[in-house]
């Protein structure tokens, strides 16, 4: 009998929860639902964390949903919740005092946009991430669009002085709300990424760099900021910033790793290829093959397999739904000649139509 069992880290025990929290927001299917209530019966730390996060969620309703699931297990929980946020509710009641005597005057009347400046709730540390295969767009409390890729992890983190972000893995596309007074920056690797009106693409190509591609306006790219730098606002929109980074404006690409790689001029059809994850694509130009399913690969659980050392240098082009592994396998035996053999459930073996698994060609 093994008697040994897998230790999971706190980390991981969050980014678990951020993906369950993001299932919830768009509905749980039955087994979902099932996997869900076996995830949070397996251990205390796994429902702290997750109604942790779920506090943090600018939906309540996912909240509300959890607590309708199990409401019986969740009654300490529920105790320690209260006890915190009465503790929140005495910090917050001189600013509370402070608002109402405002809004008595006449002087606010938008209360949305005095709440969306002044609730830590609402704008700090909040994580977002998307499984194998799921994409989403995320409205962020300064009216910003985020769309993430699949098996993607963002943190954000508001303050009155700096919005930041840290692209913790996957690919990102942030069109960024204007705001001169609180810059928009976007921490990857070793460096971070400011918005200067504008819009742009980020995706890792491994741990340590990750692909720039700017959308609209322009960017500045520079070596990671310090805590002290990111709460100095003037410094951060400051010109002369510009001469300890580099900026890369509307159409450029490049390859950032500690400094800004070659930098490649996109045509607006070339542009679109890149971004047609966001339609739900996939576009190859005639990429050898081994290369277009490291890509596929990205969207599904599914592996494949490529005996034949020339059949990965086949290049492939066209264009693929993204996750439909079905349309691939049957685009690439029509229009390349390629054959398929499921070797188990999530593994599949591709190799010449005239050819078999195994075999050597003499």
């Amino acid at each position: 009998m093994n008697n040994i069992s897998q230790f999971t880290s706190k980390e991981d025990i969050y980014d678990q929860a951020s993906l369950w929290i993001s299932r919830v927001d768009r509905g749980l299917t039955k087994v979902e639902q099932q996997e869900l209530n076996e995830w949070m019966a397996a251990s205390n730390g796994h429902r702290r964390i997750l109604f942790e996060l779920a506090e943090l969620w600018d939906d309540m309703s996912v909240l509300n949903e959890l607590k309708n699931q199990l409401p019986n297990k969740l009654e300490t929980s529920s105790k320690r919740q209260r006890a915190g946020k009465a503790l929140q509710r005495a910090r917050y009641g001189a600013a509370a005092a402070v608002v109402c005597t405002i809004l008595l005057l006449g002087l606010v009347s938008d209360w949305s946009w005095l709440a969306g400046q002044n609730s830590s709730v609402a704008q700090n540390s909040r994580r977002v991430a998307t499984a194998i295969g799921e994409q989403r767009s995320v409205k962020l409390a300064d009216g910003s669009i985020v769309q993430l890729n699949t098996n993607s992890i963002i943190s954000i983190q508001f303050s009155n002085n700096i919005r930041r972000i840290t692209l913790q893995k996957g690919e990102a596309h942030f069109a960024v709300a204007h705001d001169h007074y609180r810059p928009f920056v976007v921490e990857a690797a070793e460096n971070t990424v400011t918005a200067i009106g504008t819009a742009f693409n980020m995706q890792y190509t491994d741990e340590d760099s990750f692909e720039l591609v700017v959308t609209e306006g322009k960017v500045l790219v520079r070596e990671k900021i310090t805590d002290s730098q990111a709460s100095d606002a003037t410094a951060l929109i400051n010109p002369d910033a510009t001469k300890s980074g580099q900026l890369l404006v509307s159409g450029e690409k490049a390859n950032i790793n500690g400094e800004v790689g070659q930098r490649h001029n996109l045509s607006t059809d070339a542009m679109q290829q890149d971004l047609a994850w966001q339609q739900g694509m996939i576009v190859f130009k005639g990429e050898p093959l081994e290369d277009a399913l490291k890509e596929i690969g990205r969207y599904t659980p599914v592996n494949f397999k490529i005996a034949d050392p020339e059949l990965r240098k086949k290049r492939v082009a066209g264009y693929f739904k993204v996750g439909d592994i079905s349309g691939l396998l049957f685009a690439l035996k029509n229009s390349f000649n390629i054959e398929h053999s499921r070797n188990t459930g999530m593994t599949i073996e591709l190799t010449e139509a005239n050819k078999k698994p195994g075999s050597n060609a003499g």
